[in-house]
């Protein structure tokens, strides 16, 4: 029994699942290929939805440029401005950000999905500039502190906005500047000079790679948790468990790597990279379903066995023959991993 041609739906995110159901259903020869073209027409993006997503793009572009710049402004014009100006600028920046955002009412409502979208970009740009306030502040009066200090108040200051706009792109911000902070933090805390020395300095990178593994996991039980109990609050979509998972992915595969590369193999730290890796694996195919995130996992796990293959083929000896072993086993992972997941999706688009 054939499935009916879907007509399409009025959303785009509706279209694009029956795409999505009807790509499958071809490819599984559960529907006729003369059925698909009319039910694949009716998917295409209309006229209407390239316009809306034009606007967004090009408001979002317009956002990014103007707070960049302001940065650019403060930077080339340092010497001539006065301490009081520059507070000045950059307080009414700020108020005439908020202002407008309040004008378009920019928070999003019940029984609204998107908001005003010039008003949320209006707050994201409060939400930079706040930072460039405090950045100012801390060249003018040095008092000594950090920059992990200057981002965690950043960090801080950043969520009333996210809660006025009740927007996800605004906790975004907030988790990008959060681990900022956090990687400096560490990097203070054992002496070493930078965000990028920490993360190849032998003598530290492992305990700081468990203990920014930890604060990302916690983060990613927050977001689900946060969009399972708020998402009214702006805590929706899946761009933000992307943006931890990427980064658990990498403090998972760093610390692994670390713990198989230096000179004496941590077995303790290398097991808990694995277990991460498969603890995301089991949640993102099982309850909730992301490829792309399946992907990270699979790509940083191929890493973690190739790497370990490499390092007992290539101890204590050094052979040709085994770097062509090495990429014969890439190729196998890869191509198993590639096929895992496509039956992983189809098999989604078959339960949706």
């Amino acid at each position: 029994m054939q499935p009916s041609p879907i007509a399409g739906s009025p959303t785009l995110s509706g279209r694009r699942a029956v795409r999505w159901a009807l790509a499958a259903w071809r490819e599984q020869r559960r529907l006729a290929a003369a059925a698909v073209g009319p039910s694949w027409r009716a998917t295409e993006p209309l006229a209407d939805d390239w316009r809306r997503w034009l606007d967004q793009a090009l408001m979002a572009l317009g956002a990014a440029l103007l707070c960049a710049g302001v940065i650019v402004f403060f930077a080339f014009n340092w010497q001539d401005l006065h301490k009081f100006s520059k507070f000045a600028l950059l307080a009414g920046a700020v108020s005439l950000l908020a202002g407008f955002a309040w004008l378009r009412h920019a928070g999003v409502k019940a029984g609204d999905k998107a908001g005003d979208k010039a008003g949320q970009a209006a707050l994201g740009g409060a939400q930079v500039v706040a930072g460039v306030l405090l950045a100012v502040i801390g060249q003018t009066y040095q008092t000594g502190a950090d920059a992990w200090q200057l981002f965690a108040l950043w960090a801080l200051l950043a969520v009333p906005w996210a809660l006025a706009a009740r927007a996800a792109p605004h906790w975004w911000l907030v988790i990008v500047v959060g681990n900022l902070a956090l990687l400096r933090y560490f990097s203070i805390r054992f002496g070493v000079d930078g965000i990028f020395a920490l993360l190849f300095d032998a003598r530290f990178v492992r305990t700081a790679m468990l203990w920014l593994l930890g604060a990302v996991l916690l983060q990613m039980a927050l977001w689900h948790l946060l969009c399972a109990k708020a998402p009214a609050l702006g805590f929706r979509g899946q761009t933000g468990a992307r943006m931890l998972a990427a980064l658990a992915c990498t403090h998972a595969g760093w610390l692994g790597l670390s713990s198989l590369l230096g000179s004496r193999f941590d077995g303790a730290s290398f097991v808990l990279a694995v277990v991460v890796l498969a603890a995301l694996l089991w949640w993102y195919r099982q309850r909730a379903f992301d490829i792309v995130v399946l992907s990270l996992a699979c790509l940083t796990g191929i890493v973690l066995a190739v790497a370990a293959l490499g390092k007992v083929m290539f101890e204590g000896k050094s052979d040709f023959g085994a770097f062509l072993l090495l990429g014969l086993v890439t190729i196998g992972l890869a191509a198993g991993a590639a096929a895992w997941l496509m039956r992983a999706y189809r098999s989604q688009l078959e339960q949706a």
